[in-house]
């Protein structure tokens, strides 16, 4: 059996306006129906329109996630109520997808366990939502060359599990366990990586200032405390790792030129522009990684 064999498992990870989900599941289904996947949307139980959205949509499996759920759980109990086997394939409810994207994704399991696509930017208007993109997802940048790194960098909003590995990333991420720590596990068990640019996602968010600032600043302090939480560290590491996080900003905003932002003529004036607010955001995510580890482990 091939890691392809069997019916896909599509899992939107869904907090966010209801028209966000709704543009999403639109790009989603058609590809979704000719690859015969299975589509759950596993949802906050705080929007309230979980029954909306399975009336809406009869072909989905709508299921309800705790209050205030992490992304990763999110991930994680969509993940627990699929019906088959196959590949699991992730998004989330601010992205829309090329058309071939999921073809193009599914393509390159045969010989992977975990093939990542590439990243676009369906809101390219404003200098602020180019800064969003970058500074969250501009490390997948469709743009980007394949091969940057033995261990692919790729993002959980565009990724695909072979189904040999869907339990352990399932049962990590119901954790809380964000992609990069499942990706290290993955990698050090021996397993295949694979970056797909042209299995495209586009983030589809417009974001504001002080709210994207207040995100970053979460998601990094729960990184850190979750990070610390399943690899167990402390003492003079922990305290190491919260006097470089005010580091990152500057060794990232570099790192991005190289990687992405420096590829294509378009991406740089895009990045020249929207530099003021990647710096921002990736602060705001740097200041609140060395919270999370000043904070200490989670106890999820």
């Amino acid at each position: 059996m091939t890691a392809v064999d069997g019916a896909p498992v599509v899992v939107v990870a869904s907090f966010r306006a209801q028209h966000l989900l709704h543009a999403c599941l639109h790009s989603l289904l058609p590809q979704c129906a000719a690859s015969g996947a299975q589509v759950i949307v596993a949802r906050d139980e705080r929007c309230g329109d979980l029954a909306a959205i399975a009336a809406a949509y009869p072909s989905l499996v709508v299921v309800s996630a705790p209050a205030g759920a992490s992304v990763p759980v999110l991930r994680g109990v969509g993940l627990s109520s699929a019906t088959t086997r196959g590949v699991a394939v992730l998004v989330e409810d601010h992205c829309v997808a090329a058309a071939d994207w999921l073809v193009t994704l599914l393509r390159e399991m045969e010989d992977a366990s975990v093939a990542g696509g590439g990243m676009a930017n369906a809101q390219t208007a404003r200098a602020i939502d180019w800064g969003a993109y970058f500074s969250e997802y501009g490390f997948f940048d469709a743009t980007r060359r394949e091969g940057d790194s033995r261990i692919p960098l790729l993002t959980g909003a565009n990724v695909a599990y072979a189904d040999a590995v869907r339990d352990d990333v399932t049962r990590w991420m119901r954790a809380g366990a964000w992609e990069n720590t499942v990706h290290l596990r993955l990698a050090a068990e021996g397993h295949r990586f694979r970056f797909v640019p042209g299995a495209v996602i586009a983030q589809n968010l417009r974001y504001g200032f002080a709210a994207f600032c207040d995100d970053r600043f979460v998601h990094g302090r729960d990184f850190a405390r979750t990070r610390l939480r399943l690899a167990r560290t402390g003492g003079a590491r922990r305290i190491a790792m919260a006097l470089l996080a005010p580091c990152l900003p500057a060794l990232l905003t570099v790192r991005l030129w190289r990687m992405a932002a420096g590829r294509t003529e378009s991406r740089r004036r895009a990045f020249v522009r929207a530099l003021p607010f990647t710096v921002a955001f990736l602060a705001a995510w740097s200041i609140g990684e060395a919270v999370g580890y000043g904070l200490g482990p989670d106890d999820a």
